[in-house]
């Protein structure tokens, strides 16, 4: 539709002008095949003159209409109560349309006026030339008013459609805002988890410290594997540091939390509990897992922990698989169902955001979509850091 529209639009300039030239030409073939009374030169530059300004009715269809009836009126008149030229008619025609469907209500009405006392003066003119019957002064009513009619309709349709647009418009920019809202509550989120991660990999740093300051004095070289562990944890905890200055806190009412954060260590939990609501959750492990980076670990925890919730509350599935790759470089996290999938033109949930903030603060990326079998997928990609071991 969006491409017919930009077609149409393209042409209409176009249209513009060829029609009134058509009527032009047209007018100038009747005058030399049918010549009526009167000074040919006068008849030419009055039919001319009825046609041609249509190339800017939509600019100013007033004026448009106001030069071409006095043409029509000066055709009748110089041809003694002669017809104007057929083309005229149709100009006739044309300006109706547009009045009713380009022109503001005054501009409309004081048009419209002025085309029916110009009709009406045409007719009063035949009649004194040419006895004319009853019903001819009803057929001009009959015509003008279906162009009238047209032109309603066209302009209704018009602003029905530049309404549509307006509200559609306006859902985007609420769908949006609804989105950097969910964004900025789910980076809040993460930063507080952070916050619990840097806090415990301090706290490790500070045990670790104290047991290698006791093993100095009694074995120097059993010391040094604390000492490398302290430089490991503070590795870590710095660039879990640099991650949470990236995103956002909440406001000062949140309350910290002392439990220890999630691993993947504890997804037979998020395996249990969907079994408890009918969803069976199969895990499979691909590649040797290492220990990873407690930040890393949290994120995809949390991703096969939404994506599992998302699962249950709206694919209608009976089961659910996730898969475990680690690489060299980087974790693979898969969660796939058996639901319906995707829908036409549905867009992201706070869910597939969250999922997307978690992963882009390690430099992941996270891809939702129809799954091969059918169901939905949900793909993340974590990169390992030289913190995993």
């Amino acid at each position: 539709m969006a491409v017919v529209a930009v077609r149409g639009a393209s042409l209409q300039p176009v249209l513009d002008v060829a029609v009134p030239v058509l009527l032009g030409v047209l007018s100038v073939v009747q005058l030399v095949a049918e010549p009526p009374p009167g000074d040919p030169t006068l008849l030419t530059v009055g039919a001319l003159a009825s046609v041609l300004p249509l190339a800017v009715r939509r600019r100013a269809p007033l004026a448009v209409t106001v030069v071409v009836a006095a043409g029509v009126v000066g055709q009748v008149l110089v041809a003694d109560g002669a017809p104007a030229t057929f083309a005229s008619f149709v100009a006739t025609m044309i300006c109706v349309y547009t009045l009713v469907r380009e022109a503001r209500p005054g501009r409309m009405a004081a048009g419209l006026g002025l085309l029916a006392i110009a009709i009406s003066a045409v007719t009063v003119l035949q009649a004194r030339a040419d006895p004319i019957e009853p019903f001819e002064f009803v057929y001009p009513l009959v015509y003008f008013g279906a162009a009238g009619a047209l032109g309603a309709l066209v302009r209704q349709r018009a602003q029905r459609l530049s309404a549509a647009e307006g509200l559609a418009r306006a859902l985007e920019t609420e769908l949006q805002r609804e989105a950097e809202v969910a964004a900025a509550f789910e980076r809040a989120r993460i930063a507080r988890e952070l916050h619990d991660v840097v806090a415990h990999g301090l706290s490790l740093m500070v045990v670790q410290a104290e047991a290698a300051e006791e093993m100095l004095g009694r074995s120097p070289e059993a010391a040094a594997v604390p000492l490398r562990r302290v430089q490991e944890t503070g590795r870590e905890a710095l660039g879990e540091m640099r991650r949470l200055l990236g995103v956002l806190r909440t406001p000062a009412d949140a309350t910290p939390s002392t439990a220890p954060q999630p691993s993947l260590r504890r997804l037979l939990e998020l395996v249990q509990e969907a079994a408890d609501v009918g969803l069976r959750v199969d895990v499979a492990t691909e590649g040797t897992p290492v220990d990873l980076p407690l930040g890393v670990e949290l994120a995809a925890y949390r991703i096969v922990q939404e994506a599992l919730t998302n699962v249950r509350r709206h694919a209608a599935a009976r089961h659910a698989c996730v898969r475990l790759g680690y690489g060299s470089t980087e974790l693979r996290v898969e969660i796939t169902d058996d639901g319906r999938g995707p829908g036409v033109g549905d867009r992201p949930g706070h869910g597939v955001i969250g999922m997307r903030e978690r992963a882009a603060l390690y430099g992941g990326t996270v891809t939702t979509g129809p799954a091969p079998g059918g169901g939905f997928s949900v793909v993340a990609v974590l990169p390992l850091e030289a913190g995993a071991r």
